[in-house]
């Protein structure tokens, strides 16, 4: 007999209950007992050398020890079927919803769920023990990610991010820093992965220890100079967002205010509104720049001659040489304005490049590169 028919044999026999086994298993009150009956199906099962008949049976064993009241019984099923692949997706659902110390060898170990089970175990479960289960599986997809990113604590997902199985994205990894770069654990989890996006890199520079941050920046060749930038992007981006907050004139022109006090209205913030087809903070900046009344400055900028808004670019000071494609920008939002384009709405980026590049074709203009990257910024 060779050791193969030998291990065959013996799982085999393990299965070969007496009916006074059976019984006992049903019946027999001593939880020790029945767990070692249950034992001895599930690791016979789990060996995947029973006949399609002794499967079934077993099963049927299963679904009555889901529901057996002994937590012990339940946790050795468990244990003995967490890494089956051809065990019933009700079985293992029941197991996956159990209590912790039931559920949580399912939920970390079991191919048999789906991302869609996940999700589903994840939105309806508020425990972090089960978080932490799944967020230690070998493979973890973008979207089940995301879900634990945005349900679970610290502690979970400082377990995503050890977990080098697990896809993550450059938004989620963005997100992630900007709502856990207090917990030093995560910062460091985040530091030890095995490879990074460089924007990622940046912007975890800003916030790590200044030992940790060394360490990024001779791993990814990071250079002060790629900091700052990425720095002063993350503050415009945040500002971009109080201007699409803003409600009325007076908080657009509070803002504007507050950022020229600041010395932080800058051309990319400007051209950026206008991105977003935000008239209202790119004519009140023109006009704070140029030191007129914003009714003058709308009046100029609405010159459908180049003269009056060609007169006020000058005078607020944005970068000469932009002028043209400035100009094309602001014909392009200004018809999406009239077709009644929604400039909230997830296309409005893309129907403003593809005017760019139709409009360039027909007659090229320079720094167009510039204000796509501009929209493109802005859509993200």
């Amino acid at each position: 007999m060779t050791a193969q028919e030998f291990r065959q044999g013996s799982a085999k026999q393990k299965l070969s209950l007496t009916s006074a086994e059976v019984k006992r298993l049903l019946e027999d009150k001593t939880s020790d007992s029945r767990a070692d009956i249950t034992n001895k199906i599930a690791a016979s099962y789990s060996g995947e050398v029973l006949n399609d008949s002794e499967k079934k049976i077993a099963e049927q064993i299963f679904r009555l020890l889901v529901r057996d009241t002994e937590i012990k019984i339940r946790s050795s099923l468990a244990e003995n079927l967490k890494s089956s692949t051809i065990i019933p997706r009700d079985i293992i659902m029941s197991m996956a919803q159990d209590v912790a110390e039931v559920s949580l060898p399912i939920l970390k170990y079991s191919e048999v769920l789906n991302d869609d089970d996940l999700l589903d175990i994840i939105r309806s479960s508020g425990e972090n023990a089960k978080y932490t289960a799944i967020a230690q599986r070998s493979n973890v997809s973008e979207v089940v990610s995301d879900t634990l990113v945005e349900k679970g604590d610290d502690m979970v997902v400082g377990e995503l991010l050890n977990n080098n199985g697990a896809k993550i994205t450059e938004n989620l990894f963005s997100n992630i820093i900007e709502r856990h770069k207090e917990n030093s654990d995560v910062m460091a989890a985040m530091t030890s992965r095995s490879q990074l996006p460089i924007s990622v890199v940046e912007k975890l520079v800003s916030v790590v220890t200044s030992n940790i941050a060394d360490t990024l920046k001779q791993k990814y060749q990071i250079t002060s100079t790629h900091i700052q930038k990425e720095v002063e992007k993350t503050r415009e981006n945040e500002t971009l967002d109080l201007v699409r907050a803003a409600r009325s004139h007076n908080d657009v022109d509070k803002l504007i205010g507050q950022l020229q006090t600041n010395d932080k209205l800058s051309p990319s913030m400007i051209l950026s509104a206008l991105c977003q087809g935000n008239f209202d903070f790119f004519e009140s900046s023109l006009a704070k720049l140029s030191n007129i009344p914003v009714e003058n400055a709308r009046t100029l900028i609405a010159d459908r001659g180049e003269l009056g808004f060609r007169a006020i670019y000058n005078k607020s000071g944005l970068p000469d040489t932009m002028f043209p494609a400035v100009k094309l920008l602001l014909k392009i939002v200004r018809e999406l304005d009239a077709e009644g384009e929604n400039n909230s709405s997830a296309r409005y980026s893309n129907r403003i490049v593809e005017r760019i590049l139709q409009y360039s074709e027909e007659s090229p203009v320079d720094n167009l590169s510039y204000i796509i990257a501009l929209v493109r910024r802005v859509a993200q």
